[in-house]
């Protein structure tokens, strides 16, 4: 495997990642100013911002249902 695939499969994987904390810091209860706090934080700073999400962030998920109800 080359390395510029390699490159190609660690970025996909970090931007499901990006998609994925999105949908559930939008999906949270939190207020506004909260979601597009975390939401800038993990765009601009990928792998500083979804490690401190996964470790500060999915308290308050409720997922697809709250998304669905708004």
């Amino acid at each position: 495997m080359e390395i510029g695939t390699m490159w190609i499969i660690v970025a996909a994987l970090v931007i499901l990642l990006e998609i994925f904390a999105i949908w559930h810091i939008i999906g949270s209860e939190r207020r506004a100013e909260r979601k597009m706090l975390w939401i800038v934080f993990v765009v601009y700073a990928p792998f500083p911002g979804l490690l401190f999400w996964i470790w500060r962030g999915p308290r308050a998920v409720k997922g697809r249902a709250v998304l669905e109800e708004k």
